[in-house]
């Protein structure tokens, strides 16, 4: 099993300098892979497992809403944190958004501060979610293992 050094982030959109973009505003703190359409990004988060994907609204053959609600419906995915980043800056949108799965909502061109800071909440937020699925699952027992490990994540 791989083990990453950075988060991994999907970036998903069907414009080539959106995902440069993106992509410079991502690398070098994060591992960038990317998607161009909405069926693709579904196979990429499936065989990757991102540990956040930024996902476009406005795309061909499949939404963004649409792509956030199928990739909830996948059981070893849908716990992955969406975000939406999106020119749709209406609130009607951004409610659909939420309502298929999304954790957050970047308009577009948002600031490389806005980025990273957002990113690093959902990151921040993805790690703890895990670690409590793992106590109760009983997969971490050992109260100073846990003690540990908590203090770390509130440290980041």
């Amino acid at each position: 099993m791989d083990v990453r050094t950075k988060p991994l982030i999907l970036v998903v959109d069907d414009q080539a300098t959106v995902i440069r973009i993106m992509s410079s505003i991502l690398q070098p703190k994060y591992d960038v892979c990317v998607a161009t359409s909405g069926r693709k990004a579904l196979e990429v988060a499936r065989t990757q497992r991102p540990d956040i994907i930024l996902l476009d609204n406005i795309m061909p053959e499949m939404t963004g809403i649409e792509t956030c609600m199928a990739l909830k419906e996948i059981p070893v995915i849908e716990h992955i944190p969406v975000i939406f980043v999106t020119s749709m800056d209406d609130k009607h949108n951004e409610q659909m958004g939420f309502k298929a799965g999304a954790v957050d909502y970047m308009n577009k061109p948002p600031s490389p501060e806005l980025v990273h800071a957002r990113i690093s909440v959902h990151l921040r937020n993805r790690r703890q979610r895990l670690f409590l699925e793992r106590i109760a699952s009983n997969e971490i027992t050992d109260v100073a293992t846990i003690q540990q490990t908590a203090k770390l994540l509130l440290e980041n």
